[in-house]
């Protein structure tokens, strides 16, 4: 992080460089200051001996990948590719600063008798690739590990909502417990809470019925209880997510102090109370209430809706009221005897208008307004609801893939990526999710032809296609791609949550 600010980075192959350069083989071969001091310009591009150009101009002439060790090797040294690849496995071997020894004077007189160069001038060099025994990295780990920063700032700053929804799903199902947004537990930061180990009740005032249990699949790495008891503190057990109010659109920085003030005040205990104490925008009180940071109020949702237009009213009408007979009062913080403080008389309100009687929240709208507000759901993954239709139709999770040899698959999944690179030559790449995990799908550009209009607009696929393995990485190739709730339908299904949708677009071109 601290070479970031010197070296600037304005391409890939600059990243590439950060993650090979903090390594022990360019510290102890002396590339670290050399290259960051050469990247800003404060001291010229030298090298060795020109030989040494063609192999380390990328590099500012210092040597950071084990790829130009053994072009080294070869170039400069006269090494056949054969004994350039007894350089590679010496700085793999344990202990390969003997093994290096070995080829110690082969390397000297090759660079003397191949490039000329003056024994001062190979021993240096020697000294330098010989760094390279306790630690270098291959240029495509390194080329590896850089696309994955790169693409992960890139969503963390375009889709910094996506980007934490991925990471909240992702340790859902690792097991880890996410506790919903409520005004009278989460501060305006997603924290960590207490929920307690297995085996013991909840905590009261949690918001959920049980704990998240890890999906088993061998996808899904989980580890035992024997590792936990080695290897994690005692403390690091029982503790889960709680979602902060900053997720709730609308809720800002400037809001931050404010509300973690009022939490910290003692729990709102009425819809009056939270609209006072708050002062948020209605709009944003009523996505507090749909998506259930208002519960612990102990009053049905669609009651506080209800209800919401006559309590903004009435508290912001008083307010206004006292603020303008009494220039000098300003929100206090602390809380007095017998209610808020001076100015804020909140016994003296009189209750809201009684709601009629309304119909209950079903799960299916319950979820879908947890997703238009927060683009997740702490209770459930959307797909979930869809389960039991999709087990009908003969669908499997993405979880189970990985257990599964290469033929025909079908899968339900929330569309949580599209992508439409230029390079790609037609092709389209979408990542779906399901309650068990993810899985990548690929559809050829004869199938996005046929496809693109129900993929572009429908968050919510049933996919059929082939499964295809190399090794552990599963890809699935579609031939046919419908809207769920529409397939599911026709096996007793529900229809689509509203409020769901795609998450995330990446390189899409429009045609």
């Amino acid at each position: 992080m601290q070479t970031l600010p010197k070296s600037k980075p304005a391409s890939l192959d600059d990243l590439v460089v950060e993650v090979a350069i903090i390594r022990p083989g360019p510290i102890q071969g002396n590339a670290v200051h050399p290259y960051l001091r050469r990247r800003q310009g404060l001291e010229p591009v030298t090298y060795l001996h020109p030989s040494l150009e063609p192999v380390l101009r990328e590099t500012l002439g210092v040597i950071l990948y084990q790829e130009q060790v053994m072009q080294i090797a070869i170039t400069v040294a006269g090494f056949s590719a054969g004994e350039s690849d007894g350089f590679r496995r010496a700085m793999g071997t344990w202990r390969s600063s003997r093994e290096m020894e070995k080829l110690h004077q082969r390397f000297v007189d090759g660079c003397r008798v191949t490039n000329g160069l003056t024994d001062e001038q190979a021993e240096e060099l020697f000294r330098r690739v010989a760094a390279f025994a306790s630690f270098g990295f291959a240029k495509s780990h390194a080329a590896a590990f850089a696309r994955t920063a790169y693409e992960s700032a890139f969503l963390k700053l375009f889709y910094p909502a996506q980007f934490t929804v991925g990471l909240i799903n992702d340790a859902k199902r690792h097991g880890v417990t996410v506790l919903p947004v409520d005004i009278n537990a989460s501060e305006y930061k997603t924290t960590t809470e207490w929920v307690g180990r297995d085996g013991e009740p909840l905590p009261e005032g949690s918001g959920i019925s049980r704990r998240q249990t890890a999906v088993r699949s061998s996808g899904c790495i989980v580890p035992s209880n024997a590792s936990r008891d080695r290897w994690a503190a005692e403390s690091a057990a029982g503790y889960g997510i709680r979602l902060g109010l900053a997720l709730v659109k609308g809720i800002g920085e400037e809001h931050a102090e404010r509300l973690d003030a009022e939490l910290a005040n003692g729990p709102c205990t009425t819809l009056a109370d939270v609209v006072a104490r708050t002062e948020l925008p209605e709009e944003v009180v009523e996505r507090l209430i749909r998506t259930g940071a208002l519960d612990s109020l102990g009053r049905p949702r669609r009651e506080l809706l209800w209800q919401l237009r006559e309590v903004m009213g009435a508290t912001r009408g008083r307010a206004a009221t006292r603020v303008g007979r009494a220039s000098t009062w300003r929100p206090a913080s602390g809380r007095e005897a017998g209610g808020r403080a001076a100015g804020r008389p909140m016994d003296l309100r009189l209750p809201p208008t009684p709601a009629p009687e309304l119909p209950p929240l079903t799960e299916r709208e319950r979820v879908g307004d947890s997703y238009a507000v927060l683009s997740l759901d702490a209770r459930r993954q959307v797909i979930s609801l869809f389960r039991p239709a999709l087990d009908r139709l003969g669908a499997v999770t993405n979880a189970s893939l990985a257990d599964r040899g290469p033929g025909p698959v079908r899968l339900g999944g929330l569309v949580v990526t599209r992508q439409h690179p230029m390079t790609a030559r037609g092709t389209v790449f979408l990542a779906l999710e399901d309650e068990t995990g993810m899985v990548n799908v690929t559809l050829w550009p004869d199938a996005w032809a046929r496809l693109r209009g129900v993929v572009r607009r429908h968050a919510l696929l049933y996919v059929e296609g082939m499964l295809q393995r190399e090794a552990s990485v599963v890809n699935v190739v579609a031939n046919e791609i419908r809207p769920l709730p529409v397939v599911a339908e026709s096996v007793g299904g529900p229809a689509r949550p509203e409020g769901v949708r795609a998450l995330g677009y990446s390189g899409m071109r429009r045609g």
